[in-house]
Order: C-alpha cells, then structure tokens, then sequence
C-alpha cells in the first residue's frame, strides 16, 4: 500500500480527520468563475443543506444503489410521496438523459423504501449542474419520458471571501473560503492539516513549513485534486489519485538525498495525442527553498524515478535521451526547446495555447514571440509550477 488512507488511521485519528476534513472544505477560483473543489463537495453542500434548499422533499437516501446503478439523491415529495432522482454535477456533461434514465428504470424495477415513496406516481428527474451541454436537451426532446425531466443551473457567486450558492432564483450560503482568488491569502496553520499531511510536515525542516503551505493551497486550489501521503511520510503526492492511469499535477519527496518538487509539463512526443506531458523533476541551485516560487532551478530533470545528484553531467556532457525525446537533464532555460522541437510538433501548439491561449493557425507575429520568449525564460520555480497548474487545468476539462 504504496498510500496512507483513513482506514489506516486509529479510531481517534479518523475522528480528527473528519473535524480536519470539514473544517478546511473550500471552494476553488479557476478560469474566472467559482465552484466546488470536486463533485463530492458539491454532493456534500447538498446533502447538509437539503432541508433549506428542497423545503419540500424529503430526502430517502445518498448514493443509492440498485443493480449497479448508483443515484446521487433518491427523495420523494412530502406532499404525495412522488418518487424523485436527483443527479448532481460539478461541470457540465453531455451524458445525463441516459444516465437518469438507468437511474429510474433500477429504482422501479426494485422499489426500494415502499413505505416512504408511491411508485405509481411518475418518477421525477432532476439534473442540477452549472451548465447543460446541448446534447442533453437532443436527449430530452427524444426521450418517452421529456416531461419528466427537469434541469436546473446552478451558480456559485463570491460574497466576502466566501461563497453564496444560487439555485432557482434563491441564494444560499456556503461557509467556507474561496481559494485561488487574486490578493486573497488564507491562515497558513499546521496545526489545522490531516494527520497524514501533519506528519509529512513535521519532516521537513520548520524554515520550509510557511512555503510549503503556501505551495499546497495553490495545487489544491485546481479542480478535482487529492492529497495523497506514503506510508514512509517520505512523499506527497497531488493528482486525482496515485495509479498510472490517475492524473498528477505534482509530488514532492523528502529523501536522504534532498527534498525534489515533480511536476507533470508538456513534453515533446511524436504521437497525436492531445496532451503529452510527463514527469520532470526540479533541482534547486544551492541557496534555495524547495518550495519557494522565488528559487532558481538548476536543473530540469526528465525522470520517473527519484533523482541521483551524482547523475547529473559534467560541463560539457551529454545527459542522454528519454523516449519522450528530452534530455534526461537540461537547464531550464532549454526545456522549451527541448518540448517543443519543431513548428509542426504538437507539443508546440499546446504551449502556444497553455502561454498565451493561441490554437493553430499560428502567424508570424507569434512565431517570433516564441523565438524570444524561449530565449528569455528564466531560472524560476515559479514559471515551471504555473506551467504545471496550466497544464493540469487543460487536461481536467
């Protein structure tokens, strides 16, 4: 078990986790709007504030499941105890007539909590989302059950720092912070971390703590990322989880050889794919913080692995290919050479579009930003973090 999770904690621990839990739910500013940091916390604001928001529901069960068919809300009404499916979503997607549908088909064939809900009254289904692709009102139009189907959008807004969720013309509020929000800074306290983070700290030396926390916030402040620690305590990792097939932003290790920030950047790749990205860690130059956006990067380094200072070249050397098609170590002012080898590589049309939102046709005028820009990009950690979030902001829509 490579990772730690709550069934590792002691009885104690997984009550302190909770409180830690709750206490630090955020939402998040990305793009220019704001909204729940996943679909669980979403799920979560519902499910607290049912009785506020739905005054005339009763709500019968969370994650109801019947024959693999697993339904976010299953309510009735508290007048004639009409059966209702409510599937909520955290962004927008093209798939929810059908989904409902399975939904409603389970729940009938079944007929779970008969006491509670009149099955002979039309099965009501409620999708509530902040936007509805076109394809779900096709679905809609098409379907035997259209009257059936309700969509309701709904918006989370800013209020002092916090949010306010707005749904069918009413308002609600959402007690806790927005993260990401420009010149807004949050209480930086370790003492409020999980367990498992806690003591990935307490590892670290105390003059790191302050940037590691600041680090943290913004890599949790994108959409749909997890904190994940090893058993060791010797790493923590930030993705939507911890398998070849999960998505990673960035991981830090605390090793005998030195504390490395991995970020997952664009990297050059001959296949069309849409994002080629993979794993490079950051060497600091000598007088540095790991953690701070202000230190200078030494080295780049291409790697699955952790990272062997003694590998690195001598002056002169050549560090070897990766089958990605990057030097396995590179100074950072030459990666975007490296990523972006040719006009027509994909790589290059990606970090057009992750630096300035350009997509292909590209003109001359651009060209020859690109020929400066790759010349002047400096030594800093905090160009290659900003990079990272981008990317990561890119591959999760």
């Amino acid at each position: 078990m490579p990772y730690l999770k709550a069934k590792h904690l002691s009885t104690q621990g997984k009550r302190l986790n909770d409180r830690v839990k709750t206490a630090n739910r955020k939402l998040i500013y990305i793009g220019g709007e704001i909204r729940f940091q996943s679909e669980m916390d979403l799920e979560d604001y519902i499910d607290e504030n049912f009785d506020e928001i739905f005054p005339s529901l009763i709500k019968i069960k969370r994650q109801h499941t019947v024959k693999m068919q697993r339904c976010d809300l299953l309510c009735c009404t508290k007048s004639e105890n009409q059966p209702i499916i409510i599937e909520l979503k955290n962004e927008e997607d093209r798939g929810l007539v059908s989904q409902l549908t399975r939904y409603r088909k389970a729940i009938l064939t079944n007929k779970c909590f008969e006491d509670k809900i009149d099955y002979s009254l039309p099965v009501k289904m409620i999708a509530i989302a902040p936007s509805f692709h076109d394809d779900n009102y096709t679905d809609k139009e098409a379907s035997k059950f259209e009257e059936d189907f309700c969509f309701w959008e709904f918006a989370v807004q800013n209020y002092h720092n916090s949010g306010q969720f707005k749904l069918l013309s009413q308002i609600y509020e959402i007690s806790y912070p927005v993260f990401g929000l420009p010149e807004i800074s949050h209480n930086l306290d370790i003492s409020s971390l999980p367990p498992f983070t806690c003591n990935f700290v307490g590892r670290l030396p105390p003059d790191y703590h302050t940037d590691f926390l600041k680090l943290r916030t913004l890599l949790l402040s994108q959409p749909k990322v997890k904190e994940m620690v090893s058993t060791t305590y010797r790493k923590i990792l930030y993705g939507t989880g911890d398998g070849v097939n999960h998505k990673k932003v960035a991981e830090i290790t605390n090793t005998t050889n030195g504390i490395f920030l991995f970020l997952w950047l664009p990297t050059a790749v001959n296949k069309n794919i849409k994002t080629p990205i993979t794993r490079f860690g950051c060497v600091l130059k000598k007088v540095g913080n790991p953690f701070s956006s202000n230190s200078s990067i030494e080295w780049v380094v291409c790697t699955k692995d952790t990272i062997n200072l003694k590998e690195q070249p001598q002056p002169n050397t050549f560090s070897g290919m990766t089958r990605h098609g990057m030097l396995k170590w590179c100074k950072p002012n030459m990666y975007l050479t490296q990523a972006a080898l040719g006009y027509n590589h994909n790589t290059f049309f990606l970090l057009l579009y992750l630096l300035k939102g350009i997509t292909p046709p590209i003109d001359s005028t651009t060209r020859e930003w690109w020929e400066i820009y790759q010349k002047e990009t400096d030594f800093n950690l905090g160009w290659f973090i900003d990079l990272a979030i981008q990317t990561w902001n890119y591959r999760v829509k």
